[in-house]
């Protein structure tokens, strides 16, 4: 029976193993780590303004920019000029941007699975309601 930190570990450790696994399979190669997490950010907040994602990816907004535009060079993501303020944009996914979005997406559900496949329904939720308690404090 493993300790905390060393569970931890190997959970972070397994997932990364997982998601580069499926990654080098797919068209998401290309991109780095951050990148699909920023990607995941922008179609989970639903089309933030550089602020709000820099407030989210706990970055500076130069760096953010940074970010942003090499997403959209890559054709992941386009910058739209913000209707009520014209000096601030918000960023949308492109198609390609929404199919890696999606795909990270079926890579965590795959790794919940994988994690879960040998508990019974109930320890499951017991799971769920342990890591939701645990992750409110980060």
């Amino acid at each position: 029976m493993h300790k905390l930190e060393k569970l931890i570990d190997l959970l972070l450790t397994h997932s990364e193993k997982l998601e580069e696994q499926i990654k080098e399979q797919s068209k998401l190669k290309d991109l780095t780590p951050k990148q699909l997490h920023c990607i995941e950010l922008i179609g989970r907040l639903e089309n933030p303004s550089l602020s709000e994602l820099s407030e989210h990816l706990h970055i500076t907004k130069p760096s953010t920019t940074t970010l942003i535009d090499r997403l959209e060079k890559h054709g992941y993501v386009r910058k739209v000029p913000s209707d009520r303020d014209r000096r601030s944009a918000h960023i949308h996914l492109n198609t390609k941007g929404e199919k890696a979005n999606a795909l990270h997406s079926e890579i965590h559900k795959t790794f919940a699975q994988h994690l879960t496949k040998d508990l019974t329904e109930s320890e499951k939720n017991i799971l769920e309601v342990l890591l939701n308690k645990a992750i409110t404090s980060l």
